[in-house]
């Protein structure tokens, strides 16, 4: 069997320059001092999925546990809506205006691991064809997850670097899903072994969000994680392993602890399901919408435009609320749930589900 487990020490190499480079950033940002405040950022949508731009405060309701709070600060942030279009000259009919954009930090995870070979190459052709006619508002870092995890280049505005360095990275060809099966099942090997195969897998992917996770904690503003992948499923049965009983392997408790993580750090995940429409390439969307729900992101899922796919995650909290509150007296240390609600029927509202409350303060 082919080894797939990433060594932790990949990761911990890795990590301290993810940290250092992403320190510096720019000069706008704004660090609160008030720690007692919870923010939370809330995207708005109509039944047919357009923002709705014009909610007031009087519109929400924040909940601590299930228990209404006071809104202590509300701001919108509108974004510019695009006015170039392909019949004015945009290339590729991308809007090129961001002169007004607000800031924001994105990160994109080529994941390479639980992709095989030849929708990793689809999705590369159609995110650098991307990265050539479309400017994001945000600054853009990319991460790659296959044989080790690393991260390809930090925070940047310049597209043309990260073509560079995404076209320098290869495919990562060679790992053990590019391979037939020898068994007929999405890879040889007996039950145990296959147990194993997974179990390493997932853990590799769901480590390598705490890494992303961990150090985005300290970037301020707005920050989303673009995960360009077939997904991963979070328990294993005979659906994955022929043979393996219900229930045989459960990550769903490691699952819980990374959707935290990513919840403490404010960070939207969007899933692009890099299958596209393909019927022979099996992706595990259950899992890839439940990590995008409960981080305030969503899925983009059921079709072959990849590019535009990331194009819409990117653009996706252009348009946000942002609700905070001061936690409530004598409020136990730990994670809290968190509930919004707005008055105005039709709407579909996408935030993170928690904070963690630290000896420190909520987490942001």
């Amino acid at each position: 069997m082919g080894k797939i487990c990433i060594s932790c020490c990949a990761l911990l190499m890795t990590a301290p320059a993810f940290g250092q480079q992403t320190a510096p950033f720019d000069s706008d940002m704004v660090i609160r001092s008030n720690t007692n405040l919870v923010q939370v950022r809330v995207v708005a949508e109509d039944s047919k999925g357009r923002p709705v731009t014009d909610l007031q405060r009087a519109d929400f309701q924040i909940q601590d546990g299930r228990k209404p709070q006071p809104l202590t600060l509300f701001s919108v942030d509108r974004g510019t809506v695009p006015a170039q279009s392909a019949a004015s000259g945009a290339p590729g009919g991308y809007s090129t205006d961001s002169a007004q954009a607000p800031a924001g930090y994105s990160v994109i995870l080529l994941d390479w691991l639980n992709t095989k070979y030849t929708y990793r190459l689809q999705a590369q052709e159609q995110f650098m064809g991307l990265l050539k006619k479309y400017q994001p508002r945000q600054k853009v870092a990319i991460y790659l997850l296959g044989h080790e995890p690393r991260l390809l280049h930090d925070f940047t505005g310049d597209m043309d670097i990260l073509q560079q360095v995404v076209e320098n990275a290869g495919l990562e060809f060679g790992m053990v899903e590019d391979s037939p099966s020898r068994s007929g099942a999405r890879y040889g090997g007996n039950i145990e072994e296959q147990l194993l195969y997974w179990r390493n897998k997932i853990l590799d992917t769901l480590h390598t969000f705490e890494v992303i996770a961990e150090h985005l904690t300290h970037v301020p503003g707005r920050k989303s994680l673009v995960w360009l992948t077939a997904g991963i499923p979070v328990t294993v049965d005979g659906s994955v392993v022929a043979g393996a009983r219900p229930g045989e392997l459960d990550l769903v408790p490691r699952l819980e602890s990374v959707l935290a993580r990513l919840n403490k750090s404010d960070t939207a995940v969007y899933s692009v399901d890099a299958c596209g429409l393909s019927t022979v390439c099996h992706s595990y969307g259950d899992s890839m919408a439940e990590i995008s729900l409960r981080t305030g992101g969503t899925e983009f899922a059921g079709r072959n435009d990849l590019d535009e796919g990331i194009r819409l995650a990117l653009e996706d909290m252009r348009i946000s609320y942002t609700l905070g509150f001061n936690v409530p007296e004598g409020a136990a240390p730990g994670p809290h749930e968190i509930r919004v609600r707005v008055n105005r029927p039709g709407v579909k509202l996408r935030y993170r589900e928690s904070y963690d409350l630290s000896a420190n303060g909520p987490g942001r």
